[in-house]
């Protein structure tokens, strides 16, 4: 893959919708809505997709973090059981998606984008209170969606925030913020394990990303200045069905 214009003016535009609406709906990290137009739009192949997202991914999510640092800085007790298993996955969810058959990972990306898709409809956030905490989940939630970022480049954190939340007895900042911790380990350890098996990172991809990473990042904070609870809910209700479709194209393409 060489970049050309066209592919520049294309990842442009990629960078400018996935920022907009992954600010919109507050998604500050996982962006896996990237890989979707960088396939469809920018005519980039699912493989190559998911590693240019995997390095904006480690990028947003490492800065994601450092803006957290006060939060997990109040849950560093549990910061052993996320990062361990989170980085397992990443590892083994990278190892499997090599091995797969486009097809097959594009059937997996279909089926996430469903679910993705109808969970920003039916699974609201939560307020602050206090409940019943399941600090035994913590290590299955990390393990899973580490195996999500190795895998897609998707960290997860529309199903694993819900989770976390729950298994802290409902405390969302500390959820996400813990989400973001998870992420990090298993899309870091994913690059590293990709790149430890001989799969090296193209200068072109690795340019790509950090080109979408600075238009994505610049777009955000852009929205984020004008944010409205009304903007939220506006793209959240035209994204979901299309992200619905979207997969249910994939799957189309797959098993036709």
């Amino acid at each position: 893959m060489a970049l050309s214009l066209t592919i520049l003016a294309k990842s442009l535009l990629a960078g400018v919708i996935v920022g907009f609406v992954t600010a919109s709906i507050q998604s500050w990290v996982d962006r896996f809505f990237l890989v979707i137009i960088l396939i469809g739009l920018v005519g980039i192949r699912i493989q190559d997709a998911v590693v240019i997202n995997l390095v904006v991914v480690s990028l947003a999510a490492l800065m994601m973090l450092l803006r957290q640092a006060d939060v997990l800085l109040s849950v560093r007790t549990h910061w052993a059981e996320i990062v361990v298993p989170a980085a397992v996955g990443g590892a083994l969810g990278r190892v499997v998606a090599l091995n797969l058959k486009p097809a097959v990972l594009l059937a997996i990306l279909g089926v996430y984008a469903i679910l993705a898709g109808l969970r920003l409809v039916f699974i609201r956030p939560l307020a602050e209170r206090e409940n019943k905490a399941h600090p035994a989940w913590m290590v299955a939630i990390a393990g899973g969606s580490g195996v999500l970022g190795g895998m897609l480049s998707a960290g997860g954190k529309p199903f694993a925030v819900p989770l976390y939340n729950a298994a802290l007895g409902h405390h969302p900042r500390k959820a996400y913020a813990l989400a973001t911790l998870g992420v990090v380990s298993s899309v870091w350890v994913a690059l590293l394990t990709h790149v430890g098996l001989g799969q090296a990172i193209g200068q072109t991809s690795l340019l790509l990303a950090l080109y979408l990473f600075v238009v994505i990042a610049l777009t955000s904070l852009a929205v984020a200045r004008v944010w409205t609870p009304t903007l939220n809910r506006i793209v959240t209700y035209t994204i979901a069905p299309i992200l619905v479709l979207v997969g249910a194209r994939f799957l189309w393409m797959v098993f036709r």
